[in-house]
Formats: C-alpha cells, structure tokens, sequence
C-alpha cells in the first residue's frame, strides 16, 4: 500500500468510533480529498460468544469457519475509525453502503489470529452525490497470507437529490430470474438489534422506530450486510469453496419487520441472488462465484 499505516494493537471501540464518524462538526467540506492512512489492526480474532450471535442471527451454521462475510464485521471498526478521521470530509450519518465486492482466497479458521487492514480507495462524483471505495484485507498474523479481501463502496448524496431517491422508476425485471422458484421469508422486528449485538454496529436506524424517525425511515431498516450474509447462508455448500468471489448492490432499504421474496439463478460460474419487497422491488442483487 503506498499510504502511510498507522499499527494497532486492538481494534478500536465501536462506541466511540460510531460517535467519532457520526459527528458532524467541522464536516461537509465537499472538495476535500479523502485521507491518505490505512489503519492497520494485529491480533484480530472473532469472540466465540459475538461469533455465535453471528450465526443464530444470519442462519449459519458453526462448521470451524468464519462465514463468508464476517471478516467485514471485523472490520467495521477500522471503517468508523477511517470516517471518523478529522480530514475526512462527510459525517457517517449521511453515508449509505451500496456495493461490496468480497473476494476470498482461503477460507479462515474461526480461531486464526488476523491482521486487518483498512484504507480508502477512489472517490469519484455520481449523478447523485459521490462514492468512494473502501478496501480491507485480511491477514494471517502468523504467516502474513492474504486471506481475504473487500471494496466497500460508500455513497454520500448530494442534499438537493435526497427527496428525489425515493421516486426512482422501478428497474426493469431481470430475466435472469424467470424461472427461479421464490421462498419467502418473514423477517422480525427484533433482526436490527439482533444482529447489532452479533456485529457492534448499534446505528440507530437499525434498532427501532423510534431511534429510526429522526434519520427520515418510519420503521427500523435491516442492516445491509444482514441481508447478504442471510443470503449467502441460504446458499449453503455453494459458499463454503475456499476461493469464492461474493459480489452484491445493495438498493432498497429493508424496513423491519417485513415479508421478502429470495430468489436465486444458476449462472455458468456461480449463482446470482436477489431479495424483493413484497411489491417485487428489489432490496439487494448480488452473486456469489
């Protein structure tokens, strides 16, 4: 990595690092760069108690392996940290996660100690605001093996577009899934604050309605990386290869509880996935090869 790295010996606090990226003072300085650190954690390890609420919640089973996305709770720490940075130039409240690419290369004993590595990426002006990139990769802290890798891509909408979002057209239908055979699933008020005590991401428009209503949502919405790792655990063995590539656009949010349709598409090297509102609009597209 050509940026500077700042080592810890932890991962930080993710109480005061959500309260650090959440302030919006001295915030909004739209033509900033981006900073130029990675943050670098040794000495990562999953809790076998924070693991456990991690499966119950996303319906994984334990098999001695992380799952396919856990590595990102393991960062997101890193991630607030990285927000929280005094130069960097947005507040988290108004940031909204729309894609992640995962790549893994091995799959990760549920023991190993790890390094964690953070930084961010591109950043480039969209129709609605700006996006920028934030990349992670997963070490083995014995051996130094990458591991597992991800680009998280963030978006910060532009104020005067935000009122605009919610009259979108609805995509058209994606052939892909003509002849898929939906299952429906029923997904509880509780999932928010569920997977908050799994993952330590207690942002508040996750947990009820009522921390929700200040942020512009009636209802609590289901956190994004929720949602796919429930996808990737109903594909089962698909996900448990050591060299997998999980890709995923994350579109309409989830309000909680709510009944979903998850539909999945053979492909020639994988499967696609997607889960639709009961109004057929989708909440996530992704695929897994």
């Amino acid at each position: 990595m050509s940026a500077p790295i700042l080592d810890l010996h932890s991962l930080p606090s993710m109480p005061a690092t959500l309260l650090r990226a959440a302030n919006p003072f001295g915030k909004s300085r739209g033509g900033a760069a981006l900073p130029a650190l990675a943050l670098r954690a040794h000495g990562c390890r999953a809790s076998p108690v924070l693991l456990e609420r991690y499966r119950a919640a996303c319906g994984f089973d334990a098999d001695g392996f992380l799952p396919l996305p856990y590595p990102q709770v393991l960062a997101t720490p890193l991630h607030l940290e990285l927000l929280g940075l005094p130069d960097f130039p947005y507040s988290a409240m108004g940031i909204v996660h729309v894609r992640n690419h995962i790549q893994q290369h091995r799959r990760v004993p549920d023991t190993t100690a790890l390094t964690v590595t953070c930084r961010f990426e591109a950043r480039r002006e969209v129709p609605v605001g700006h996006e920028f990139d934030i990349e992670t990769r997963v070490e083995s802290q014995e051996t130094g093996e990458l591991l597992w890798q991800a680009l998280s891509t963030m978006l910060r909408r532009h104020a005067a577009r935000r009122e605009k979002d919610g009259a979108r057209k609805a995509p058209p239908e994606d052939p892909r899934f003509a002849s898929s055979r939906p299952a429906s699933w029923s997904i509880p008020a509780d999932t928010g604050r569920r997977y908050a005590q799994a993952s330590g991401d207690f942002n508040p428009i996750h947990l009820t309605a009522l921390t929700a209503k200040p942020f512009g949502f009636p209802r609590a919405i289901a956190h994004g990386m929720w949602t796919l790792a429930r996808c990737v655990a109903e594909l089962g063995e698909a996900a448990h290869a050591d060299l997998l590539h999980l890709e995923c656009d994350f579109k309409k949010p989830l309000l909680l509880p709510s009944r979903v349709t998850f539909q999945t598409a053979r492909e020639s090297a994988g499967v696609a996935f997607r889960v639709l509102s009961e109004e057929g609009k989708p909440h996530l597209v992704g695929r897994l090869g």
